[in-house]
Order: structure tokens, then sequence, then C-alpha cells
């Protein structure tokens, strides 16, 4: 017997990892420090992108995917919240 797929509707929201204002590091490239997130934006398309902008100790800005539906989620590749700060 097959199992169905629930398919997901254009208004159902994304999974999102980190919010503005989250603190995190990356646990591969220690030597950019410690991080907090700056933005975040996802497309309104089925389908669509998620990113997230971090400001790193090291002066850089960095942008991550940020949707745990991907396998490049920045969760899966390093990105790990230190604590979370509600705005």
């Amino acid at each position: 017997m097959k199992r169905r797929e629930k398919k997901k509707s254009p208004n159902e929201t994304k999974r999102t990892y980190l919010r503005v204002g989250d603190r995190v590091y990356h646990k591969k490239f220690k030597s950019w420090g410690g991080g907090v997130v700056l933005e975040t934006w996802s497309s309104n398309l089925p389908g669509g992108l998620c990113y997230v902008r971090i400001l790193f100790q090291d002066g850089k800005q960095r942008v991550f995917d940020n949707s745990f539906d991907s396998a490049c989620c920045c969760y899966y590749t390093g990105i790990t919240l230190l604590n979370r700060i509600e705005l």
C-alpha cells in the first residue's frame, strides 16, 4: 500500500530555524566568532527559499539558507543557536 504524502498548501508557513536577534556561532569556523541574526526573509512562492543574514564578530555578514525543509539549512551546515532573544 502506498503512503500518501501530504501536499503543502501555498498558505502554509515555512519551517525556519533562526529569527532576528538570535545569537549563534558556526561549529566549523570558530574564527568567525559569535554572530547575531540581522535579517530573515522568505519567498512567498511555493518551494521558494528562506535566508538569514548573520553579522559575525570578525565584522563580516554572511547569508545562509534558513529552511528546515532544505538539506542546505544552516542548522545542518554548522550554525548553532546559543540563545534566542525575543524582540
